[in-house]
């Protein structure tokens, strides 16, 4: 017997996805969900590195190496000298990356509010306490 709460879930990530890409003209840009994530992590993290990505996104090395080249070959980031360690570089987001990343966050809020229509504050309260309860047991 399938179960309906892992399809219902299933195809609420699809749908969010797919406006989401819609809404930021991902296609257009050849912008993934990875891209995302390493342009917000980079703007929340200071003094960051590809290590500290590889970390704090819980990813393999190789996937974000590629990733950060890719960024920096479109203008998104630029590479620095880490005084610290001489092995790596530093990364920060350019004026396009954070135009980028204001433009994703703007079109998360449409989106979001989009998703939110028809439900009440408790219902979403709710629904957000359910998710972290799920999320904390997948990380058991």
């Amino acid at each position: 017997m399938v179960d309906m709460t892992s399809r219902y879930l299933f195809d609420l990530m699809q749908r969010y996805r797919a406006k989401m890409k819609t809404a930021v003209g991902a296609k257009a840009l050849n912008l993934n969900a990875m891209h995302i994530q390493c342009i917000r992590y980079i703007n929340e993290v200071g003094n960051c590195t590809a290590n500290l990505i590889v970390q704090g996104l819980d990813r393999d090395k190789s996937q974000i190496s590629l990733v950060i080249r890719d960024m920096a070959k479109r203008g998104w980031i630029e590479l620095l000298p880490n005084p610290e360690d001489k092995r790596s570089k530093l990364i920060k987001l350019t004026d396009e990356g954070t135009e980028l990343l204001e433009k994703v966050i703007q079109e998360e809020a449409v989106v979001a509010q989009k998703m939110k229509e028809g439900l009440s504050h408790e219902d979403i309260e709710t629904f957000d306490r359910i998710v972290l309860t799920m999320q904390k047991n997948l990380m058991k």
